[in-house]
């Protein structure tokens, strides 16, 4: 599963950016995001549900890590709540250029997984799996969506082939219901 961080701080003016102690952060969440990071929290906790096909209890969290080139940490502040509601570490040692990476390391392990990453590279994380109907996969990430989660399904029969959805969040006021892209 893979998802964007929450909503980020405006260009100029509100919503700002805050860390996790509520301090101005222009690499941090906006208020909304940290809301969503928690809503997000329990979506994953309470997996499945009808409400959110594919959707399951992640074993493992991943996310994009800061570096020089990428200061935002709104990856990993997405993640963590999530991380820690369901007792996982939170793997934070990839960074943005780590796609094929970070594709072996989850096919090395067949867990469930929740990836946060940033929003300009999923597509190409997401392309890095064998899908069925990887035409169906977006070129990006809707820059306005913070509200997706975009789903690799196991095709049944393979061991290796994953089909690709869309699942609306349907967490916060506002979230749209339709997964257009």
């Amino acid at each position: 599963m893979f998802i964007r961080h929450g909503e980020k701080p405006a260009d100029d003016g509100p919503p700002h950016g805050v860390n996790v102690h509520g301090e101005h952060d222009p690499h941090g969440l906006s208020v909304r995001g940290w809301t969503r990071a928690g809503a997000l929290a329990a979506l994953f906790a309470h997996a499945p549900s009808g409400a959110h096909p594919g959707v399951v209890r992640p074993s493992r969290v991943m996310a994009t890590e800061a570096s020089d080139e990428a200061k935002s940490r709104r990856e990993v502040d997405t993640a963590r709540p999530t991380a820690d509601r369901l007792g996982t570490p939170l793997e934070d040692g990839h960074s943005h250029g780590e796609e094929k990476e970070v594709a072996a390391e989850v096919l090395s392990k067949p867990e469930s997984t929740l990836i946060v990453w940033h929003h300009g590279t999923i597509a190409t994380l997401v392309r890095e799996f064998a899908l069925v109907n990887a035409s169906d996969v977006p070129e990006r990430w809707p820059e306005e969506r913070f509200d997706l989660i975009w789903v690799l399904t196991r095709e049944p029969g393979s061991d290796l082939a994953y089909r690709f959805s869309v699942v609306p969040q349907g967490l916060l006021v506002d979230d749209r219901g339709d997964v257009a892209m």
